[in-house]
């Protein structure tokens, strides 16, 4: 089952401002394991150019991976402690991270400002 009704994130991301204003020059690709529904983000001149389903042989400059239960807890509407930030949910829960961590820390502002706006567009 899909967490995110991913038309919606793609134009809502590509749509607001504040993500705009973080993701300038951002071109890279995310990989997203969220329990049994993967996806992979491709970010071009800082807009989400694709999102589509990830495979075992997709790679990609960052990945965030966590069980379908953390990825749940983290889309809530208001989500519990270590939860409300992946930062804080890669260091206290059952999320990991992996990749360049240039571009992870370089774009982590838009990075959160895309978070925020998938919690908006979830179906959980």
């Amino acid at each position: 089952m899909a967490m995110i009704d991913k038309d919606a994130f793609v134009a809502s991301v590509n749509s607001d401002p504040e993500f705009a204003l973080a993701s300038r020059f951002l071109n890279s690709t995310m990989k997203l394991d969220m329990g049994d529904d993967p996806i992979l983000l491709t970010f071009r001149d800082g807009k989400l150019a694709n999102l589509s389903e990830a495979t075992l042989f997709d790679s990609a400059d960052v990945g965030i991976k966590g069980s379908a239960e953390d990825w749940q807890e983290f889309l809530q509407p208001i989500p519990k402690p270590f939860y409300h930030d992946m930062f804080a949910a890669v260091v206290r829960e059952g999320f990991e991270w992996s990749g360049d961590v240039v571009t992870m820390f370089a774009y982590y502002s838009a990075f959160r400002r895309m978070f925020d706006v998938m919690r908006e567009n979830a179906t959980v």
